[in-house]
């Protein structure tokens, strides 16, 4: 028996199971913006972290697969597409590998967040991202007063603060903007927490998106309700 267990433990397999298995913090930091934050190796793979939420990696680039596979079975082209709350590129990498040629403006008002993507995500490596660290709603809010207004195909908006996403984005005024920037069959997505008391919030956020745009359709993704709005 006690030489079958040392052949168990000391077998290389098994020793890299483990090392796969492990769940360890390789950096962690505070911001002003989201306060305490950090990046964890789990499954090999990292994820960030931020309060007890986990904000990319995971379960987060599933449910944008599932946002943009959704657009493809209805045949949507994205040539332009803008991300409110780019996070750490889950949205990005999905756009790129569904819509190669798509020119990509993502807007993240924490630069500490975008310092942990480029450096443990890989957020370098898509093409045709520019990156601008701004306020979401501020920033779409100067496109829509533009003189030549620039439009996008696709508008994601992702804008959370921990688990709250703030109130500017939710307003009618901020509905308003979007459709102004928005091409005329284009579509703007919105992530919505989905579980507890996220659900009462979901339901009553649908009845203002319904006001604003012209259909609303949504999809259920992990813990997540994904909210499309129609132009």
């Amino acid at each position: 028996m006690g030489q079958l267990k040392y052949r168990r433990y000391c077998n290389p397999m098994w020793e890299k199971l483990k090392y796969f298995l492990r769940y360890y913090t390789i950096k962690e930091g505070r911001s002003p913006i989201n306060g305490m934050y950090k990046v964890v190796m789990w499954l090999n793979r990292p994820r960030l972290i931020i309060g007890n939420m986990v904000q990319s990696g995971g379960g987060v680039r599933k449910i944008w697969n599932k946002a943009i596979h959704t657009l493809k079975e209805k045949n949507i082209k994205v040539n332009r597409a803008l991300i409110i709350g780019l996070g750490c590129g889950d949205a990005a990498f999905e756009i790129r590998n569904h819509y190669r040629r798509a020119k990509i403006t993502g807007v993240e008002i924490d630069p500490h967040v975008v310092e942990m993507a480029r450096c443990y995500f890989n957020l370098a490596t898509v093409k045709n991202l520019n990156i601008s660290i701004a306020d979401g709603a501020g920033y779409v809010a100067k496109l829509a007063r533009g003189k030549r207004i620039a439009k996008f195909d696709l508008i994601i908006v992702d804008a959370y603060l921990g688990s709250s996403m703030p109130r500017s984005f939710r307003s009618k005024t901020f509905f308003k903007q979007l459709t102004k920037i928005l091409t005329h069959d284009g579509v703007v997505i919105y992530n919505h927490l989905f579980y507890d008391r996220y659900k009462s919030e979901a339901e009553k956020f649908i009845k203002e998106m319904e006001t604003a745009f012209g259909k609303v359709t949504l999809v259920r993704a992990e813990q997540n309700l994904l909210i499309f709005g129609w132009y």
